[in-house]
């Protein structure tokens, strides 16, 4: 990230958005939303003293809530570029801030302001969002305070994280001696994604392990449906997780209730014993699922972008084209297109990149020319080819005709298939060509059964 902010090639804009969007391959219009830090960039040196003098804390959303922020804030310590910014929201213009900075950066005059620019290929990188569990409240999270997500968890073991790098229980601040994890928590079920979130089974041993070596004396037992770990190394450090006197059950729990000492009593079914037990536990950690993030979806209304069965942007083809999406230029990587581990984020990422500059290193776009044409006088402006086309290469204009973006399509003849009037052809494969042709063949084998020599039979 510090290498990004410093490369003279590379024009950073956070607290930004883009909220309009124009253009064809090579010449995109772009317009992008500059929210109003409060802070003036030219002279915030990041020294955090600002932080220090506000009266209001409020929940941190980058320790996920179990630690507090001020209403001037830095986002998180490594934040590039790291300079403050006011929440509006929560501030009481006490102006503290402003008579504390040195650099005189406090700003309460700022404005939105609204940058147009010019490129020619764009990337999409939005992330990922945890699966709303604050909403269906499974397992009473967010009803008991020691019920908690593995992201929480992560925070917490964090060095720079709101408790040092210690676990404590949220209700009384004490360590717990025994913890039990919760996989698949939204994920691989009807009543949440139907799909699996790759990475919630490594996390969940990655974070076992951290707590094993912290605490060595701490049960922790994994619930689990099945453990998937694919990738180089992964099965091998499961085995080696497994032998740290780490529990591994089989089955999900179904309930869960505190009891009277504080901890809490989990009941579940062990798959492997066949048997229904339950279980009491001091702390309770889910792996949440992934879910598209809201910059996703922003993107899907913006840009005009298709979207898979799971709401994620939906590439060309999953194996032979997982990076181009339906318009020539626009590129999508790492999990926004669907949950994805850290070494496929990067893969995908440098695949992006590899894709926008070679398509940038051209001064000129060579398209195929196998494309599709409307006969104006047959069109009556029906619309079928305009819904049936995935590429959105083609659309009905006001005078009721079809009109062909020759940059987007693709020619794959969707459009020939269900056009009534016939009034669409694939150049180089038209109609009449194909006539021609078959009768063109028709002609040589009349040919040459006139020119065939009777076979005389002795």
């Amino acid at each position: 990230m510090v290498n990004t902010s410093k490369h003279p090639n590379i024009n950073l804009l956070t607290y930004s958005e883009v909220v309009e969007f124009s253009g064809i391959t090579g010449n995109f219009n772009v317009r992008i939303k500059k929210k109003p830090r409060y802070v003036d960039e030219e002279k915030c040196t990041g020294c955090g003293l600002c932080t220090t003098k506000c009266p209001m804390s409020v929940p941190s959303e980058f320790d996920r809530g179990i630690g507090e922020r001020s209403a001037i804030y830095i986002p998180f310590p490594q934040a590039v570029p790291k300079f403050a910014l006011i929440d509006k929201e929560m501030c009481i213009e006490c102006k503290n801030c402003e008579r504390t900075c040195p650099a005189e950066a406090i700003n309460f005059e700022q404005e939105i302001e609204y940058l147009d620019v010019k490129v020619g290929s764009v990337i999409i990188a939005t992330g990922w969002d945890e699966y709303p569990i604050w909403k269906t409240n499974e397992y009473k999270y967010g009803i008991y305070p020691d019920v908690i997500t593995q992201i929480e968890l992560e925070r917490m073991l964090s060095p720079i994280g709101p408790t040092d790098g210690h676990i404590y229980r949220i209700s009384d601040g004490k360590t717990p001696n025994k913890i039990a994890m919760i996989q698949c928590v939204g994920s691989r079920t009807l009543r949440g994604n139907r799909y699996c979130s790759a990475v919630c089974c490594n996390v969940a041993l990655k974070n076992a392990q951290l707590l094993k070596q912290e605490y060595p004396d701490m049960e922790i037992i994994i619930f689990y449906i099945d453990i998937r770990s694919p990738d180089k190394g992964n099965e091998e450090y499961y085995r080696k997780i497994r032998e740290s006197d780490i529990i591994f059950i089989k089955g999900k729990p179904g309930d869960i209730k505190l009891i009277d000492d504080g901890t809490m009593r989990l009941f579940y079914d062990n798959s492997l014993l066949d048997e229904v037990t339950h279980l009491d536990v001091d702390l309770l950690v889910l792996s949440t699922g992934i879910i598209p993030s809201k910059g996703t979806t922003e993107m899907v209304k913006v840009m005009g972008l298709e979207e898979g069965p799971a709401q994620f942007l939906s590439e060309i083809h999953g194996c032979l084209k997982p990076q181009e999406t339906k318009d020539m230029g626009i590129y999508i990587c790492g999990c926004a297109a669907g949950p994805k581990s850290i070494p496929y984020s990067v893969s995908t990422a440098l695949a992006a990149a590899s894709k926008a500059s070679t398509l940038l290193s051209k001064d000129t776009i060579y398209q195929e020319l196998i494309i599709a044409e409307v006969d104006k006088n047959l069109c009556m402006g029906c619309h079928r080819c305009e819904k049936s086309c995935f590429y959105d290469a083609i659309k009905v204009g006001e005078d009721d005709i079809a009109l062909v973006d020759e940059l987007k399509c693709k020619g794959c003849g969707v459009c020939v298939t269900v056009c009534p009037a016939r009034a669409i052809d694939l150049k180089y494969y038209r109609d009449h060509q194909f006539e021609e042709e078959i009768k063109g063949i028709g002609a040589t084998e009349i040919i040459e059964i006139k020119n065939m020599e009777p076979e005389i039979k002795k």
